[in-house]
């Protein structure tokens, strides 16, 4: 336990010292390997619905092609974290388990692109800094690896008001060379949805679909729009029938075709 609480305390020594430096990820990522095991240690800063910046990470080139590079062109509307970061009354520590809707782990974002990332589970920290909408440290697990248990969540809680304390305070520096977009009025999903459409959709055909490809069932649609479960199933219908479509596949890869484009 004492080994354990000095080499902590010297590898957060370490990160105080790097603040506002290049190498404030490196040692963020051998701080934080010193509570708990992980594989990625990724950071993405948000700005209102700008594209994010992958501020750090520890991924190899091929890996961070999927985790980063695709994520950064589109997927990442549909993110969990993405989503929490423009939630000013989202809390500090965030897993992605709890944050999923209920389909989740059912639809095609995940399907398409969160498996091929390889990840199993996900924590990550929410900073809020001036120049940010938000930055969101996250550290996963790999499929291969046990899904994070209490302990570790445990000394996540325990690290957290530092960590994000040092963090505020390093991308506060970093990227401060803009400010802050504010945060949308209306959901940014939505929005781009508007656009890729072109008004074949009505407003309420766009909410549904929205919530479709964040992975909401009909039961959760409802719930979220205040209408029945029937209505849902006639706005489905009618979605596909205008864009064309048969399957949330398809949904699915109209909006990510469409979106690379703009």
């Amino acid at each position: 336990m004492d080994q354990g609480f000095a080499a902590w305390n010297s590898a957060v020594a370490a990160v105080v010292q790097a603040v506002g430096t290049d190498s404030f990820g490196q040692r963020l990522e051998a701080a934080l390997a010193t509570i708990i095991d992980f594989d990625v240690l990724m950071v993405f800063a948000y700005r209102g619905a700008e594209k994010p910046v992958c501020c750090y990470h520890n991924i190899d080139p091929k890996r961070a092609q999927t985790i980063v590079g695709a994520y950064i062109a589109g997927p990442y509307l549909l993110d969990p974290f993405y989503g929490a970061a423009l939630d000013t009354r989202k809390t500090s520590i965030l897993r992605l388990k709890a944050m999923a809707p209920d389909h989740f782990y059912s639809s095609e974002y995940y399907r398409q692109h969160y498996v091929l990332t390889g990840i199993r589970d996900e924590v990550g920290i929410l900073c809020r800094t001036p120049n940010w909408a938000g930055v969101v440290i996250s550290f996963t697990r790999p499929v291969t690896a046990p899904a994070f248990g209490r302990r570790d969540l445990s000394l996540i809680r325990g690290a957290e008001p530092l960590l994000r304390t040092l963090c505020e305070r390093h991308w506060s520096v970093v990227g401060s060379d803009a400010g802050a977009s504010p945060i949308p009025a209306h959901d940014p999903i939505n929005d781009t949805l508007n656009r890729m459409t072109n008004g074949v959709l009505t407003p309420r055909e766009i909410e549904v679909t929205s919530l479709i490809l964040r992975g909401h069932s009909n039961a959760s649609i409802a719930t979220t729009l205040k209408i029945t479960s029937g209505t849902v199933k006639i706005h489905r219908k009618n979605i596909h029938q205008k864009l064309n479509i048969a399957s949330q596949a398809e949904l699915f890869g109209l909006f990510i075709r469409k979106l690379t484009k703009l």
